[in-house]
C-alpha cells in the first residue's frame, strides 16, 4: 500500500481530515495522483483537496490543474441537473399515488459535507417505487417507456438525458438467505424506510441507507470489485449516523453483513479517520487490509482490475471463469457468500427468464 500513501493523504485533505501532504509531489507524482483519482471516480472530491494545497502554495502543473478544474466544473453542473431530474421524477411518481425515494447516487451525495456534495461524481438515477414489478413497469411504460427489466429494477427511458433505474426491490443479494431476509425486512418496514429530508427529493432513512450501502458494496466486491467512491459513500453514511449501535449490530448479524462491516470499519479508521463513536462494529485488521488492497486493485466497479480485464470482453466462458477466480480470492473472508454466488446468479437469471415468459409485457426499444 506504500504506493498509495500520498493519494490517501490527498483523500484525507479533500474530506477535511488532514491539512497537508507529507511531501511536495513531483510532476510524476501529480500525474499519478490524478490517475488514481480518475480510477476511483474521485476526480471531483479530490479537486477540493487540490485547491486547498494550491492555496497553501504547493505547486501543481498548470495544465493538470486546469484539466482537473474543468472536470470539477462539469461534475458540479451535472449534479445540479441530476438533483433537479431526481426531484422532478419523484414528484411525478408521487402525483400518481406511489411512495418513492432516491437510492444511491444523489441521495448519498446529499450526505457529503459542504461543496463535496456537488463534487461527488454521479452515475445514473435510481428510484425505489413501493409497488410490484408489474405496477412499476406499467407506470414506466405509460410515462415514457421501459426497455428492460430484471429481478430488482426496470430500465426507464422517459428521461433521455440520463439513465434511470426504477427499483421495485431497492437492494438484493446472491446469498439467497440474506436476500430473503432483506426482502422480508423491506416489505415489513415499507414506507417507514423513507425519510423526510432537506433535499428536494425523498431519501432512505439513515439506518436503511447504511444497510443499502453495505449490501451494495458487498455485491460489487463479490462480482467485479468495489471502488473508493463507494467506500467514501459508506464513510459519509456513518458520519451522519444517529442510530442505536445495538440495533445496527443486530441487523448486520441478521443479514450476515457483520464481517464485511468489520473489514470496512478498519478502512474507515485507517483511511478516513472516522471517529470511534461512529463505528458500528469492531474493526477487523486483516480483513480490512485485504479489502483496501482489493479496492485499490479494482478501481471503480472493477473497471481497472487487470486480473479481470483480460477476460471481460472476450467471451462468456472466460468472463465466468475470471469472475469465479475473483470470487474465490474472497473465500477466506466470506466463504458462505462465495458458495452462494452461483446459486444466486442462477436464481436471479431464472426469475428474469420466467417472468419474461409469463408476464407478457411488451418492452419499448432503447433510445
Amino acid at each position: 500500500m506504500e504506493n498509495y500513501n500520498l493519494f490517501f493523504e490527498l483523500v484525507r485533505i479533500s474530506i477535511g481530515q488532514a491539512c497537508q501532504l507529507s511531501v511536495s509531489p513531483s510532476l510524476e507524482q501529480w500525474k499519478q495522483l490524478y490517475e488514481y483519482a480518475m480510477q476511483q471516480t474521485l476526480i471531483g472530491v479530490c479537486f477540493a483537496g487540490v485547491k486547498r494545497l494550491k492555496e497553501q502554495g504547493i505547486e501543481i502543473p498548470q495544465s493538470l490543474f486546469m484539466t482537473w478544474l474543468s472536470q470539477a466544473v462539469f461534475i458540479k453542473e451535472r449534479n445540479e441537473k441530476m438533483n433537479r431530474w431526481s426531484a422532478s421524477l419523484c414528484q411525478k411518481i408521487n402525483d400518481e399515488g406511489f411512495d418513492c425515494c432516491v437510492l444511491k447516487g444523489q441521495s448519498l451525495a446529499a450526505l457529503y459535507t459542504g461543496e463535496l456534495s456537488m463534487l461527488r461524481q454521479s452515475g445514473d438515477i435510481d428510484i425505489w417505487m413501493l409497488a410490484s414489478h408489474k405496477e412499476v413497469i406499467r407506470w414506466g411504460q405509460e410515462n415514457g417507456g421501459i426497455w428492460y427489466y430484471d429481478y430488482h429494477h426496470a430500465d426507464y427511458i422517459g428521461m433521455q438525458s440520463v439513465e434511470v433505474e426504477l427499483h421495485y426491490r431497492p437492494t438484493l443479494s446472491r446469498n439467497l438467505l440474506r436476500n430473503a431476509r432483506l426482502q422480508r425486512w423491506i416489505r415489513k418496514e415499507g414506507v417507514a424506510l423513507i425519510a423526510k429530508s432537506e433535499t428536494n427529493f425523498p431519501m432512505p432513512s439513515k439506518l436503511f441507507n447504511l444497510i443499502l450501502v453495505l449490501n451494495h458494496n458487498f455485491w460489487h466486491l463479490l462480482y467485479e470489485g468495489v471502488g473508493l467512491r463507494q467506500t467514501m459513500d459508506l464513510y459519509y453514511t456513518l458520519l451522519h449516523n444517529d442510530y442505536r449501535k445495538d440495533e445496527v449490530q443486530s441487523l448486520l448479524q441478521y443479514f450476515g453483513l457483520d464481517k464485511f462491516a468489520a473489514a470496512n470499519m478498519w478502512v474507515m479508521q485507517e483511511l478516513f479517520a472516522l471517529p470511534a463513536d461512529k463505528m458500528v462494529v469492531t474493526p477487523n485488521d486483516e480483513a480490512g487490509r485485504h479489502l483496501l488492497h482489493e479496492i485499490m486493485q479494482a478501481g471503480n466497479f472493477g473497471h481497472y482490475d487487470k486480473r479481470l480485464m483480460q477476460n471481460r470482453y472476450r467471451n462468456r466462458i472466460l468472463l465466468m471463469a475470471g469472475w469465479m477466480k475473483h470470487n474465490f480470492r474472497l473465500f477466506r473472508y466470506y466463504p458462505a457468500d462465495v458458495l452462494w454466488s452461483p446459486l444466486g446468479v442462477l436464481y436471479i437469471s431464472m426469475w428474469r427468464r420466467w417472468h419474461y415468459l409469463i408476464d407478457g409485457i411488451k418492452l419499448n426499444k432503447k433510445i
